[in-house]
């Protein structure tokens, strides 16, 4: 129903060389399986787009819809001395029957990503993270919550070699499941499945597995220097989907920048959702799982970057250039921060966006100074949708609510218990993995022609290189990609690749980026360098279309 984010803390989205790991952790089939979903054609009909009222002097932080279609929000009531607690309250979707029900300090643990909350489909417990708020009614009818520690498996609870114990959480419709990343200070990741458990007074999680993929390489048999990359399983969790068989994350399908993927947990199968060109992050889907709402730039011609991804490449996840936290902060976070531009969300059709990688949606942004924030949610009759904006270069925050007054949704999609038979319960490689060098010096054979040879090392460097590489015999790629990224100055990505055969494209592409710590983070440099060439210049074009940098903004 929604993927519930607070706003307590500041996000802390990946390290400058971790995003590729999650971003680029999937590779989708090219075949998806059939969804268990709605895949008919749904007529979407008008979008009424409102925000939502709240009483005098309350400030909202986040808002997300439960599973009784009321709304969870989390606010602030400006009231000073002593620490900031949490607080919650329930209300209805047109500002009426406010009812606070929680207001306590929640301590944030070390090594977690703040807070946020994810309601059980049982109405009656909010995940926090390391916490989990629980009542003995309704959330709507709670008169004294508990609020019970996580106990974490021991290999990610803490050391030295976990950066953030969790980035992103998200439960189970059978209330009995958890699913998080985990980032490790190697700059790695994983992706872990288990089940919460009440054990007096906390909880614990039971049978964890991870569910990442460990080895991205194997040994090509056929060549004594070449190796095969895996399809890799991972990303960050989104939601459960599929009545909770399967799991919603951010992965690469086809492209160097992300989209929406979902992994089967029974099978391992892989679907594509959103791949159009572009940055893609979240895909929340709707109960009836036949539409969706999904953050995104895709609107912003002067933001958004796809020009990076236009042209698709070989194995984008385990060979990724390292292109998603330079499109994310500049993209989305620049936004947030005053650069000109929209970050959705968008409201997608999932069949269309499922068939046709070149749908976009409808965009829900209606104001040029309001940004979007998470979380999205929506309600559980298929026909509303709700998300928090936040006015550029400000504090100020809003919830914004989309109704559909003419669609007609399907039934929702029935529960089942979320099977865990995939990935591994050895978590005992935990700490050996998160130590493990992240340096990779590899040589892939095309099963047609050619090679790419791929170096990448801890200083940023990654080298791509392509000798006449073909897998099927019809699309041959020559050339080369380079990226040398920099947390604190300078990060420059350059291509000169071409693609031949039944396909044909080229990439002729400098890009330079400022300081991801910059006041506007991540500034494309189009000044000229000491020799007086531009910094950032060239074009794309691959399938009738031509991009340029000439028509972004710094």
């Amino acid at each position: 129903m929604s993927s519930a984010r607070w706003r307590a803390t500041p996000r802390r989205k990946l390290f400058p060389l971790a995003a590729p790991v999650l971003a680029g952790c999937l590779t989708a089939a090219a075949a998806s399986p059939t969804s268990p979903g709605h895949p008919s054609a749904p007529s979407i009909g008008p979008v009424e787009i409102t925000t939502l009222k709240l009483p005098a002097g309350v400030t909202v932080r986040s808002a997300t819809y439960t599973p009784s279609g009321k709304v969870l929000l989390s606010y602030s009531a400006g009231r000073g001395g002593g620490p900031d607690p949490i607080r919650l309250a329930t209300m209805d979707d047109d500002g009426r029957n406010f009812r606070p029900f929680f207001a306590k300090p929640v301590a944030e643990k070390a090594q977690s990503n703040g807070t946020r909350y994810m309601v059980f489909a049982d109405n009656r417990r909010v995940l926090l993270g390391d916490y989990v708020i629980e009542c003995r009614e309704a959330l709507e009818e709670c008169r004294d919550p508990a609020l019970l520690p996580v106990k974490y498996p021991a290999e990610i609870a803490s050391g030295d070699h976990i950066a953030v114990r969790w980035s992103e959480i998200v439960i189970a419709p059978d209330n009995r499941h958890m699913a998080w990343t985990t980032l490790f200070a190697n700059y790695s990741a994983m992706v872990f499945l288990g089940e919460l458990r009440r054990d007096g007074s906390r909880y614990v999680i039971d049978d964890p597995r991870i569910i990442s993929t460990l080895d991205r390489f194997r040994n090509d048999p056929a060549h004594a220097d070449g190796v095969l990359p895996r399809p890799l399983l991972g990303g960050e969790v989104k939601q459960f989907v599929h009545g909770g068989r399967a799991l919603s994350v951010v992965g690469a399908a086809e492209r160097d920048l992300p989209g929406s993927v979902v992994i089967h947990l029974d099978s391992g199968d892989r679907e594509v959702i959103t791949n159009p060109p572009g940055y893609t992050e979240t895909t929340i889907f709707s109960p009836d799982e036949r539409l969706g709402i999904v953050m995104s730039p895709r609107f912003a011609e002067r933001t958004d970057l796809k020009l990076l991804s236009l042209m698709p490449r070989p194995y984008p996840d385990s060979l990724n250039m390292g292109l998603s936290m330079l499109a994310y902060t500049h993209s989305v976070t620049g936004v947030r921060r005053g650069r000109p531009g929209t970050v959705g969300p968008v409201l997608i059709d999932i069949g269309a966006a499922r068939s046709d990688h070149g749908h976009l949606g409808i965009d829900l942004a209606r104001d040029e100074k309001w940004v979007f924030y998470s979380p999205m949610s929506w309600h559980p009759g298929s026909r509303k949708a709700m998300w928090i904006e936040g006015e550029q270069g400000t504090r100020n925050f809003r919830v914004r609510i989309a109704s559909l007054p003419d669609y007609r949704p399907a039934a929702g999609v029935a529960v089942e218990i979320t099977p865990v038979a995939l990935g591994s319960p050895d978590l005992s490689v935990v700490r050996a993995y998160a130590a493990k060098s992240q340096d990779i010096d590899v040589k892939v054979y095309g099963r047609k022609s050619g090679y790419i040879t791929y170096r990448r090392s801890r200083d940023g460097r990654i080298e791509k290189r392509y000798a006449d590489f073909s897998d099927d015999g019809k699309r041959i790629y020559s050339g080369q990609e380079t990226m040398q990224a920099g947390r604190q100055g300078k990060s420059v990505y350059t291509a000169d690749l071409r693609l031949s055969g039944a396909e044909s494209g080229t990439m002729a592409l400098k890009m330079t980026f400022g300081p991801l710590g910059a006041p506007i983070p991540a500034p494309l440099i189009f000044d000229g360098d000491s020799a007086g060439a531009p910094q950032t210049s060239g074009y794309v074009e691959y399938a009738g279309k031509r991009l340029t940098v000439d028509n972004l903004v710094p």
